[in-house]
């Protein structure tokens, strides 16, 4: 309290609690207007009173904020900041006292951030401007770990705010993520809490995936297409042109045979004969495909061979022979597409994330039987039959149910995507 009290001052500052200072009226007042509390120009409590104040009234005037000013502090009594003072200033010895006024701080975090491994942020105390807060944190729910706070800065309205950094360490960022609890010492309630974790792909993003590897498929299967379509189309403008070269050979070596002599011309006539028959449609003699004898009833492919179409990696070479792994998904072109086909081997040679080949296989369109049978200690002959029985094709469509990368796996940095690795496959043809 004060020692001594002016005659010409109408109140008396009786004591401050939790409700804010305590007042009596000395004498009849006639107030020009509310009763304020000022610290530093700042208003930090206001009561309305009535017009007149009478003898021995009773006054508390509540106490809102305190802004940061050095202590001892004083706060003045007036009906204005102009005006004179209606009793002798309250002084405020300590920040202890304060709080005790204010009651318990109601910290705001502002601007949590995670940056270049410092958590910072801002806290900001709307009330009490004397409060110099100590924080900790618990990380990922373990011992309290002490946060750097810098000195408050008062702001213009009252109170402070202060700006913190919590630096994290590297064993601080689990599989499970990262957790954060802001403490202020005396409070069991956080003042703010920060998780960061992974964030794996939604239902969104999953479906655009697999829409663009579908996509990716499409455009690997027309391309294909397309090739095997220029392919069939070079080979059959081949033939005929061999055929007509034949044609035309056969017809010369006749005309001037029968020029030479006319012994032979009933002989030559029924070899130009049966030359017509076996190059024209339907005939039943033998053809030749671009000068080269007829097939046999299987054609091999070795891994080396250009009828691996899309889907395929390239060759690779090894002690026990060479391979090509397939993606998910790889066409094989067969070599003879005008010849019905009884059944196809493909030999494998590894498989990747799966004990046995999980395959689906199509010619062309049609579906195809898959009997896998084992060869060695890990390898597989596959034999596949079309459904309905023998059919010509232009390619085999081959699919893998199981498929992985290594660099994904952990394996090693290899990031291709691996099925099946094939080191032969065999077309039986029908005869």
């Amino acid at each position: 309290m004060h020692g001594t009290l002016p005659a010409t001052l109408p109140l008396l500052v009786l004591g401050c609690g939790p409700r804010g200072l305590a007042l009596r009226c000395l004498r009849r007042l006639e107030p020009p207007g509310p009763l304020r509390l000022l610290c530093a120009g700042i208003e930090v409590g206001s009561l309305a009173l009535p017009p007149v104040l009478l003898p021995d009234t009773l006054l508390e005037v509540p106490l809102h904020r305190l802004p940061l000013v050095p202590l001892p502090a004083e706060i003045r009594i007036a009906c204005d900041i102009d005006t004179a003072d209606l009793a002798l200033p309250w002084i405020l010895e300590s920040a202890a006292a304060a709080q005790s006024i204010l009651g318990p701080p109601r910290i705001e975090v502002a601007d949590l951030r995670l940056d270049h491994g410092v958590l910072r942020g801002t806290g900001v105390e709307a009330a009490n401007g004397l409060l110099q807060p100590v924080l900790y944190a618990r990380v990922n729910g373990a011992l309290a770990r002490a946060v750097a706070v810098e000195p408050p800065v008062a702001r213009p309205e009252g109170g402070c705010a202060f700006r913190f950094g919590l630096p994290l360490l590297p064993q601080d960022l689990t599989e499970a993520g990262l957790t954060i609890g802001l403490y202020l010492v005396g409070q069991e309630a956080p003042l703010a809490n920060f998780a960061w974790g992974r964030t794996g792909p939604g239902a969104v993003e999953a479906q655009i995936a697999r829409l663009e590897a579908r996509l990716a498929r499409l455009e690997q299967d027309n391309a294909a297409a397309a090739a095997a379509l220029e392919t069939a189309s070079r080979r059959r403008l081949d033939l005929q042109q061999e055929r007509i070269d034949s044609f035309i050979d056969a017809a010369a070596t006749l005309l001037l045979d029968r020029l030479a002599g006319p012994e032979e011309a009933g002989d030559r006539q029924a070899a130009l004969r049966a030359l017509i028959g076996t190059l024209a449609p339907g005939g039943d003699g033998p053809t030749t495909v671009a000068g080269t004898p007829e097939a046999g009833s299987r054609q091999e492919i070795d891994a080396h061979a250009a009828q691996f179409g899309p889907g395929w990696h390239a060759a690779e070479d090894s002690p026990e022979g060479s391979f090509r792994w397939m993606t998910e998904a790889g066409l094989v072109m067969n070599p003879a597409p005008e010849r019905p086909v009884t059944a196809v081997l493909i030999d494998i040679a590894h498989l990747y994330a799966t004990p046995e080949p999980r395959l689906e296989v199509q010619f062309d369109v049609v579906p195809g039987q898959v009997t896998p049978m084992p060869a060695g200690p890990h390898g597989f002959v596959l034999r596949i039959v079309p459904e309905g029985g023998p059919l010509a094709c232009e390619a085999l469509r081959l699919a893998s149910r199981t498929s992985g990368s290594p660099a994904r796996d952990g394996a090693s940095a290899d990031a291709r995507v691996l099925s099946v690795a094939v080191s032969r496959v065999v077309f039986l043809y029908a005869e």
